[in-house]
């Protein structure tokens, strides 16, 4: 449920940085966008472990 409710918290997080993209510093961004991605992988293993773990790493 923790992931879950993390990421929850991050939609709403990224929802803002959208709408506020002129001022939200670069680096806050990058930091925003890693944790999304983290979260959503934490996510996508949990619900599918087979296919993640045969999947391609990033390039």
């Amino acid at each position: 449920m923790q992931l879950h409710n993390r990421g929850v918290e991050l939609v709403v997080e990224l929802l803002d940085a959208a709408d506020h993209v002129e001022v939200v510093d670069h680096a806050e961004l990058r930091k925003l966008l890693r944790e999304a991605a983290q979260v959503m992988g934490d996510l996508l293993a949990r619900d599918h472990p087979d296919e993640v773990a045969t999947a391609a790493p990033p390039e």
